[in-house]
């Protein structure tokens, strides 16, 4: 884990140190996510006889990508059943974040073959110049990294590039290659929320509805807040990958109490 997101997550870390979890800290690079799974690889590749690679987004070689897609499907499957059981019908539109992609991949598994609207939702960070950013699937083009071909940010020597997002779970240069796939057939509409529009979500939904998202999932709240005021009539479905409990120590000190 990058060290950047170890202080981003401490109550988190702190949950993993407890359970048992010896967590090696990355220092190198941006030491955030990419480079997380950089160190993973290599800690493999010297070890795989002994050791086992498991990875929680639909990224890398295959069959990661389909294998972690197929058990965040539950995610879905259950979304679109509880939410006909409720209201009697489909949702008009689903929305989740999205950085690698494995909670987007999950719900959307459920609802590809329904006549409903997908959004997947990327971070635009601080804006759009490169390095602000890690909304790859609206600003990136095809490449390869960590062994899979997707659409990625790279710098100007084709490199993956530098990226930022409020939410370390999204600071991705890259999305899981199904995401690249949906997005190109245009099955999936993926556009992006910045820092300031998630971190008023993150406290608007906290207000109303006392459940405090995620940083991750603030930015899939932020979009269909956005959508809703966009749409005549019709129902948004918008998938909290994670609690804010993690989080709150970091929204706090940087952006105070909104």
């Amino acid at each position: 884990m990058g060290s950047v997101d170890i202080k981003k997550q401490a109550p988190n870390v702190a949950r993993m140190k407890i359970l048992g979890a010896n967590v090696v800290e990355v220092t190198h690079g941006l030491q955030t996510l990419k480079e997380a799974v950089d160190a993973a690889f290599d800690a493999y590749s010297k070890e795989y006889k002994d050791s086992i690679y498991c990875i929680g987004s639909v990224l890398g070689p295959h069959p990661f990508p389909m294998m972690v897609r197929d058990f965040q499907s539950i995610v879905g499957i259950e979304a679109r059943e509880q939410f006909v059981e409720m209201t009697g019908h489909l949702p008009s539109s689903i929305v989740a974040c999205v950085g690698g992609g494995s909670n987007a991949a999950g719900l959307f598994a459920g609802f590809l073959n329904d006549p409903v609207d997908i959004y997947g939702v990327e971070p635009l960070g601080r804006g759009p110049k490169l390095g602000d950013h890690a909304a790859s699937l609206k600003y990136g083009t095809e490449g390869i990294m960590h062994g899979f071909n997707s659409i990625m940010l790279k710098d100007e020597n084709g490199d993956p590039a530098p990226v930022y997002s409020v939410a370390s779970g999204l600071d991705y240069p890259s999305s899981g290659p199904e995401h690249a796939f949906l997005h190109d057939i245009g099955r999936v509409v993926y556009d992006v929320i910045d820092d300031e529009e998630t971190i008023d979500a993150f406290f608007a939904l906290s207000r109303l509805e006392g459940i405090i998202p995620a940083i991750e999932s603030a930015h899939a709240v932020a979009y269909g807040m956005k959508l809703a005021k966009k749409m005549d009539k019709g129902s948004i479905l918008i998938n909290l990958s994670g609690r804010g409990d993690k989080d709150m120590d970091y929204v706090i000190d940087n952006y105070g109490i909104r």
